[in-house]
């Protein structure tokens, strides 16, 4: 880089993080708010009689459950949920964080297979399993997958109660930088990675994420995003705990019932996915619900001008944050910023964080140029859960965090994010690596050779998509091989869309020009 002002900025230091353990923040806010809402969810899945839960009754929940916990894990080890939103989860959350055992959270979406990997790679003491976000028992497949002869005891997650009577319950020494979770993330190599925060890089995140936004303890924080996300179980939920505001369970995303659960609870933040916000915008009676709203946080995938537009023009402060698994706060953009500014940046670093955009040699790139974007942050990760070689693929010698972003700096250190060098397919919120796809498809017999990437979708942001080279014209259909995927992906990761052709366009050295297939998708497929 030579001539051009660099691609990096410093890390502006701000207010200290807050050096302390998850559950040690949960003592002190039952002690200094014992009486203020911490928790509220719809009672019966009514939205319109929904029940909370003070401070002082959480922390008394999150004991009790800590002490069973406790009775069957030992600090550091760790303890699994597979289930959808529900105050039972933010309890099991809590309660880990109390018994220092650490907290992996599973997709519901995932397939059998996914979860035995899930489990294989982090042997967790316990199972907590409960309903997907549809209502399916999960309970059978978890009792075949996990269990006392594989050295895992399953647990219903709707013995955990919400308000039980006290128990003694003598807390370990849980410090900051312990592991407090693991997020699973996919890779490249097409297994789940689960990244481990600890306690002080999730803690730090919420409060970042209240501070971005101005919020305090009149705060009320609807969150349908699912709890297995960083975005649900840390940025959200953490948000609430770090500022002392009460945080809104949702077992599952639903319009009309979002709606009236904002209603309800006098919701002031909420966020999600714009494919979410459209839908919300059709809802009658979401305008006057938006009205108590105080920010809206946007993610997950592309940004529409016209969805912020939309949203500002009923009165909404709109923001949109970049983050990833590795590290969930990194930028956040103004959310006084108009829609432009909103849908196509996220923003500047949030205060503890060093940024910079480097070529593949690693070297800084100057200002409006494209490279990979590297953050080096407290709250990035300690490392992929028992991959060291993975972790140190994405963590250099100075303490950078190779995203795999592609992204660009503007003079005013306004980032813009122009793909992603891992092809990872965003689909509303969801990650879907292209090679664990293709993987897959490739055991088809019928399957000669397979390309999948992102085909643009105005509702989705992205959509999976696979163009086929078939081992004999006509061997198979689109619908045979969307029957195929749904045996071993999740649904979210089956391809929606299917061209064939008889020959790709190749590189020199044998590779797929995946560019240049793009051209057969269009945003109306």
């Amino acid at each position: 880089m030579t001539g051009t002002r660099p691609a990096a900025v410093a890390a502006r230091t701000g207010d200290p993080l807050p050096d302390r353990a998850v559950g040690e923040q949960l003592r002190a806010q039952a002690a200094a708010r014992a009486d203020r809402p911490a928790l509220a969810w719809a009672a019966g899945d009514d939205p319109e009689a929904p029940r909370s839960l003070t401070y002082r009754e959480l922390l008394r929940a999150a004991e009790v459950a800590a002490a069973g916990i406790a009775r069957r894990a030992r600090p550091g080890a760790r303890v699994a949920v597979w289930a959808a939103n529900g105050p039972e989860w933010v309890i099991v959350e809590h309660a880990c964080a109390l018994a220092g055992t650490v907290l992996v959270p599973l997709n519901t979406a995932w397939t059998d297979d996914e979860v035995a990997h899930a489990l294989a790679l982090t042997s967790p003491s316990l199972l907590f399993v409960g309903f997907d976000n549809r209502g399916v028992d999960l309970r059978a497949r978890a009792a075949g997958l996990a269990g006392p002869s594989r050295g895992c005891d399953v647990v219903d997650l709707a013995t955990v109660a919400t308000r039980p009577p006290p128990v003694s319950f003598d807390p370990p020494d849980v410090r900051p930088h312990d592991p407090f979770l693991i997020q699973f993330t996919s890779g490249t190599t097409g297994r789940a990675k689960g990244a481990t925060l600890s306690h002080r890089a999730a803690l730090s995140a919420g409060h970042l994420r209240a501070l971005t936004v101005h919020a305090d303890e009149r705060d009320v924080w609807l969150n349908p995003v699912p709890l297995h996300h960083v975005g649900g179980s840390v940025v959200m939920l953490l948000a609430a705990l770090a500022s002392g505001g009460c945080y809104v369970a949702m077992s599952r995303f639903h319009p009309a019932t979002q709606v009236a659960l904002m209603r309800a609870t006098g919701a002031t933040r909420t966020g999600g996915v714009p494919t979410m916000f459209y839908a919300l915008l059709d809802t009658p009676g979401f305008d006057r619900a938006l009205a108590a709203v105080r920010s809206v946080g946007l993610g997950g995938t592309s940004v529409p001008p016209s969805l912020v537009e939309r949203l500002q023009a009923h009165g909404a402060t709109v923001s949109v944050a970049y983050a990833q698994s590795e590290c969930p706060m990194i930028t956040q953009s103004d959310p006084a910023g108009d829609a432009l500014h909103v849908a196509t940046t996220v923003g500047v670093t949030v205060p503890h964080t060093d940024l910079r955009i480097v070529d593949p040699d690693g070297h800084v790139v100057g200002r409006g140029e494209v490279g990979e974007v590297c953050v080096r942050s407290p709250l990035t990760m300690i490392g992929y859960w028992d991959m060291p070689d993975a972790t140190d693929q994405v963590l250099d010698v100075d303490g950078f965090l190779h995203t795999g972003d592609l992204g660009s700096l503007d003079d005013q250190g306004v980032l813009r994010i122009h793909g992603r060098a891992r092809e990872v397919i965003i689909r509303g919120g969801e990650n879907v690596y292209p090679i664990e796809v293709e993987d897959f498809l490739l055991r088809h017999p019928a399957v000669d050779a397979v390309a999948v990437l992102a085909a643009p979708s105005e509702r989705w942001g992205e959509d999976v998509a696979a163009v086929v080279r078939l081992s004999a014209p006509g061997a198979a259909t689109a619908g045979d091989l969307t029957a195929f995927a749904a045996t071993g992906l999740a649904h979210f990761k089956v391809p929606r869309h299917w061209r064939f052709v008889e020959t790709f366009p190749l590189t020199a050295s044998g590779k797929i020009r995946k560019t240049e297939l793009l051209s057969l998708f269009s945003p109306h497929d």
